[in-house]
């Protein structure tokens, strides 16, 4: 009977554990958008991007903006081109980093920008 009651306890102990480690990390990636809202201009002034909400952003440079989609999980950011264009564009994985407001972006093979890490810096409005 011990055997059997000190499994239970176990297998209880680790469902617990396993929901608050998984809670947390829900937290954290769901409020890791609302840092990147608002205006960033690259720190060489070619690259525009307003993040509107949760999950999409326009690259503002030219006529119309273009519209992507984003999600963000861990330090990796999803990115898919929506734009006018009418062009199905598979989405890609990038790095990047948020450091106050500094925000840097790997889009090695992004569509729509330049295939190199851009540094952006959050506007003051």
């Amino acid at each position: 009977m011990k055997n059997s009651h000190e499994i239970k306890w176990f297998l209880i102990t680790i469902s617990v554990l396993s929901t608050l480690i998984i809670s947390s990390c829900e937290k954290n990636s769901s409020n890791s958008y609302k840092k990147l809202l608002g205006t960033w201009i690259s720190t060489d002034l070619i690259d525009t991007v307003e993040f509107r909400t949760e999950n999409d952003f326009y690259k503002t440079v030219g006529v119309p903006k273009d519209h992507y989609y984003y999600s963000i999980s861990g330090d990796s950011m999803t990115i898919q081109y929506t734009g006018s264009l009418f062009v199905y564009v598979h989405p890609t994985n990038h790095y990047y980093k948020l450091n106050e407001d500094i925000l840097t972006i790997d889009f090695n093979k992004c569509y729509g920008f330049r295939s190199q890490v851009v540094a952006f810096s959050k506007t003051k409005i």
